[in-house]
């Protein structure tokens, strides 16, 4: 999904702004440093949590995820110092982000880093 199509979801979504932070892809797209992700993964808040359960059949992954459709999944993590405010929405936070990435085995992670420091380095 694109840009638009990230925002469109994020509107549409059951659960109110400040009780998630979007993570991954999706918080780099927002960021305007990738222009496509494949879903939207979020960290929710205890609250967050419940409000999602009362509008979606969650499905637990087994792994601390959960399924809430075809397009997103969440985690409960508050985030609390590990999120910034970014155009109206919580976000990974940037450094935190990147820190995880050098540490990943993944290819599409080493991917991302140079595009990570990118943003971080024009944004000084």
């Amino acid at each position: 999904m694109n840009k638009e199509e990230l925002i469109n979801l994020l509107e549409n979504l059951k659960i109110s702004k400040e009780n998630f932070t979007i993570l991954s892809s999706s918080a780099l797209i927002l960021r305007g440093i990738i222009d496509k992700a494949g879903d939207l993964d979020i960290a929710v808040t205890e609250e967050g949590f419940n409000e999602l359960k009362e509008n979606y059949d969650l499905i637990s992954k087994g792994n601390g995820w959960y399924i809430v459709n075809d397009k997103v999944e969440c985690v409960l993590d508050n985030m609390e110092g590990k999120k910034e405010l970014v155009n109206g929405y919580y976000l990974h936070d940037i450094n935190l982000y990147l820190e995880e990435m050098e540490s990943s085995d993944k290819s599409k992670h080493k991917l991302r880093i140079p595009l990570i420091k990118e943003y971080i380095k024009s944004k000084k």
